[in-house]
């Protein structure tokens, strides 16, 4: 049974019907921050219900607890989240969060350890982070079904500034060499084995393909459901083997201010006979006004629905042309500009060429260049950044064999410019840009008439 087969909420996965002493629920949301403007109360009642109602409540924490540690080094923002955050996500009914993402170490690798501390104190279990990389993939484990059922929850992330080691504290990192092993083995030991995983393209409808593939592993490592966040919209989602994979839930309790469509997420409720998903409720959310709450029936609900099961059905089925697309036009409208900065104007020979650099005091000479090399950093290092990198320059270079068909494109164009906020720009061709050359060149060289002027049509 694939995505394409559902249109509503409620979402039917397997023929078993849980019996009464097998029975039991998951609830998952997706990222989440407490900001001190939140509401006291920032979950909706009706979301509050259903996390209390189910046996077992789970959110991904994207961030340290304000004033557990000092800013870490790496690339991108600093988040943190509400000192009052345990108080309120015990509150809430959240059982356990996963620290597993890449804003938990950014008040440092002793952050980590105090924020999981004061959540533990306040009721609410970790996992996803630890005081080693053993430590960190070691999963929650919890029984549910008056005891019946053992329930095993892993938390990893893709590779990120602050992910755990043999000797320092930090996040679980999905790619570690023990990661699959350990959840094999539990899986062979627990009744059920879940798996919350942060990664993929931020703002984007479609995981990478090798992010897919991963995922899927762990499913044949015995994984009996998947639910992953990180890009901050909401993917599709769809069943490898029986197992339900959810890509991406987007945001949960989490606000982005300037990003309009990450307003609307989704959560999803699981219910399980024993240790077998039967069903599935997708749970529209939205932000507004310090509080998260169900987004009404009507249009908007239906509507995210619906997306959410196209986008499932696209996955499942023609997942490589669509991807390629995305990271196409994600390399033009975000990457080239990150590696034109950080090349100092050509990224290409700023790669190739960094002995030109080395004499020119450039990219390679430390001293003023840091954040640009965190950046270089990260964008190498981490498996979806490298993804879109490796897939974009694999298609204009020829390299790869390009799948994309015009409705792909189309599409992908459409469904872009809803996460990014923005409109889809198409890269000037080569003919028009040596057109454009050849005209200023020429307008140049006539006397008394100036660039502006020529172009404001006087």
């Amino acid at each position: 049974m694939t995505a394409q087969e559902h249109a509503g909420a409620r979402v039917r996965l397997a023929d078993a019907e849980p019996s009464d002493g097998d029975r039991w629920s998951l609830f998952v949301g997706g990222d989440t921050i407490v900001e001190e403007s939140f509401a006291d109360r920032p979950v909706g009642p009706s979301l509050r219900r259903r996390m209390r109602d189910a046996d077992l409540t789970v959110l991904n924490l994207e961030g340290a607890i304000e004033g557990a540690g000092d800013p870490l080094t790496k690339s991108g923002a600093i988040k943190r989240t509400d000192r009052r955050t345990p108080a309120v996500l015990a509150a809430a009914g959240v059982d356990a969060v996963s620290l597993a993402n890449n804003h938990a170490a950014d008040l440092g690798r002793d952050g980590v350890l105090e924020t999981a501390s004061a959540l533990r104190d306040a009721g609410v279990a970790v996992c996803g982070a630890g005081t080693d990389a053993e430590d960190a993939l070691s999963p929650h484990r919890e029984r549910v079904a008056n005891g019946s059922v053992d329930v095993a929850l892993f938390g990893v992330c893709e590779r990120e500034f602050g992910v755990a080691d043999a000797d320092d504290p930090g996040a679980a990192w999905v790619g570690h060499p023990d990661a699959r092993r350990r959840v094999a083995a539990t899986a062979d030991a627990a009744d059920a084995t879940l798996l919350v995983s942060h990664g993929g393209t931020e703002y984007v409808p479609f995981p990478p393909v090798e992010r897919r593939r991963r995922l899927r592993r762990f499913v044949d490592d015995g994984v009996d459901a998947v639910v992953g966040h990180h890009p901050h919209v909401p993917q599709g989602w769809e069943e490898a083997d029986g197992t339900p994979v959810f890509y991406s839930l987007g945001n949960f309790l989490f606000e982005q201010r300037r990003r309009p469509s990450t307003r609307e997420g989704l959560a999803v409720e699981l219910a399980f006979a024993g240790d077998t998903p039967v069903s599935a409720d997708l749970v529209p959310v939205e932000f507004a006004d310090g509080r998260v709450r169900e987004i009404p029936e009507g249009e908007r609900r239906d509507a995210l629905l619906g997306r959410v099961h196209r986008l499932g059905r696209l996955t499942a089925e023609d997942l490589e042309a669509h991807w390629q697309e995305v990271a196409d036009r994600v390399f033009l409208q975000r990457y080239a500009g990150w590696l034109r900065e950080i090349g100092g104007g050509d990224p290409v020979k700023g790669l190739c060429n960094p002995g030109d650099h080395l004499r020119k005091g450039g990219l390679w000479e430390a001293g003023g260049r840091e954040s640009e090399l965190l950046v270089l950093l990260n964008l190498i290092r981490n498996e979806s950044h490298r993804a879109v990198v490796e897939t974009a320059l694999e298609l204009r270079t020829g390299i790869a064999t390009d799948r994309r068909t015009p409705d792909a494109i189309e599409r992908t164009r459409e469904l872009l410019e809803e996460t990014e906020d923005r409109p889809v720009v198409d890269p000037p061709s080569k003919s028009r840009l040596r057109a454009e050359a050849l005209v200023s060149r020429l307008v140049g060289d006539l006397p008394g008439i100036s660039r502006r002027s020529a172009g404001d049509g006087a």
